[in-house]
C-alpha cells in the first residue's frame, strides 16, 4: 500500500471537473483537428500536464501530448502490429489529425470507460492477471519487434548509472535516514550488480520481443466490463520478457508475504534458477529511484511525497531485507 502511495504521489495526476479553458491557441488547434472529422468541441477536462480527455459532439477521446514525434510513430506502430496479430487488449489511435502545441506532438487515442475498481496489486488474483497478460503481450510482440523502431534494452548500464546517482545524492538523503540504512541500501545494490554483471548472458537468454518496460499498477486498465487492458508504451524497447517481469516482482514484493510466493506463479516459475534473475532481484531499485527523483525535481519539501518515499526505505526494510536474504539463499 505505500508503494502504491508513493507512485501515485509520483503521478501528481491534476483532475478538473468542468470545463479546461486552456490556452486559446491550444484550443484553437484543436477545435481545428476535429473540424477535419467533423466533429465539434464540448468540454475538455486536463488529467496531466499534457493528457486530457476530449469531449465531442459523437463521443470523447483521449488527448496526448507527445514530445518526441518518433515516441509517437513507434507506439502507433505498436499498437497497430499488436491489433493485426490477434491482441486486443489496448486502446488504438484515433484518425484524427495530430497537431503541434508547446513543442509536443497532441495525439487522439480511443477513450475507454473505467471500472469503479481500480487495478492494484494487492491481491494474488490482480497480480495473475497482470502477468497474464504481460505474457500475452510478450508473445504477441516476439512475432514483429524487429519492425518497432526503438533500441535494445540495458538494464545493467541503468542500474549502474541509477546507483552512481544515488551515491552522488548520498549526502543530501543522509540528512533524512539513519546511515545505516544508507549503508545496508548501497551494499544490497553493489552486491546485486556485481552478481548481474558476471551471469548478465542469463537475463537475455530468451528470444527478444518489445517489452513494455513500466509495469506500474496504473498502466494495467481496468475496463468498465471487467477485461484488462495494458496502456501507455512510453517506455517500450527490446528486450527478452525476463526485463518486465523482473520489474514486475520488484513491484508487487511489498505486496507479498514472502519471496517464495515469486514462483508460484507460471510466468515466473523459470527464473528460479537464473542467477542473473535472482541478482537483479536484490537490487533496491525503487529506493534508489525515488530519492533520485525526490532531488532532481527538487520535491524534498513535498511533506506528502516525501513520507511516502521515508516509509517504503525505512519502515518497510525490515520485511525487504527477509526477503532479499531469502533470495540470496537461492544463489
Amino acid at each position: 500500500m505505500k508503494l502504491l502511495l508513493c507512485q501515485d504521489m509520483r503521478m501528481k495526476a491534476v483532475s478538473y471537473s468542468g470545463y479546461y479553458e486552456g490556452d486559446s491557441v491550444f484550443r484553437a488547434r484543436l477545435r481545428a483537428a476535429l473540424r477535419e472529422v467533423e466533429a465539434s468541441l464540448h468540454k475538455v477536462e486536463k488529467l496531466r500536464s499534457n493528457v486530457f480527455i476530449v469531449h465531442t459532439d459523437r463521443k470523447k477521446y483521449l488527448l496526448k501530448g507527445f514530445y518526441n514525434r518518433k515516441k509517437y510513430e513507434s507506439q502507433k506502430l505498436l499498437v497497430r502490429k499488436l491489433k493485426e496479430n490477434g491482441f486486443e487488449r489496448t486502446y488504438q489511435f484515433k484518425n484524427i489529425p495530430t497537431f503541434k502545441y508547446d513543442g509536443d506532438t497532441y495525439a487522439w487515442i480511443q477513450y475507454l470507460s473505467s471500472s469503479r475498481d481500480k487495478f492494484t496489486f494487492h491481491s494474488s488474483e490482480n497480480r495473475k492477471k497482470g502477468l497474464k497478460l504481460l505474457e500475452d503481450f510478450h508473445s504477441t510482440t516476439r512475432k514483429f519487434y524487429d519492425s518497432i523502431p526503438v533500441n535494445y534494452f540495458k538494464q545493467l548500464q541503468k542500474w549502474q548509472e541509477r546507483l552512481e546517482e544515488f551515491e552522488e545524492n548520498k549526502r543530501t538523503i543522509g540528512k533524512y535516514v539513519n546511515s545505516s540504512y544508507l549503508e545496508s541500501w548501497l551494499e544490497w545494490g553493489k552486491r546485486s550488480l556485481n552478481g548481474l554483471a558476471k551471469y548478465e548472458s542469463e537475463l537475455y537468454s530468451e528470444p527478444t520481443c518489445i517489452v513494455h518496460g513500466d509495469v506500474a499498477h496504473h498502466n494495467f486498465f481496468l475496463k468498465k466490463d471487467g477485461s484488462l487492458y495494458l496502456i501507455d508504451f512510453d517506455l517500450i524497447s527490446k528486450a527478452p520478457p525476463s526485463i518486465d517481469y523482473l520489474q514486475y516482482c520488484n513491484r508487487i514484493m511489498p505486496h507479498i508475504g514472502d519471496s517464495s510466493e515469486l514462483w508460484t506463479y507460471k510466468q515466473l516459475k523459470s527464473y528460479k534458477d537464473n542467477r542473473a534473475f535472482l541478482y537483479a532481484l536484490l537490487f533496491p531499485t525503487d529506493i534508489f529511484r525515488e530519492w533520485n527523483r525526490l532531488i532532481k525535481e527538487n520535491s524534498l519539501r513535498d511533506q506528502g511525497y516525501m513520507h511516502s518515499v521515508w516509509q517504503l526505505s525505512v519502515e518497510e526494510w525490515p520485511k525487504r531485507i527477509n526477503m532479499y536474504k531469502d533470495i540470496a539463499k537461492m544463489l
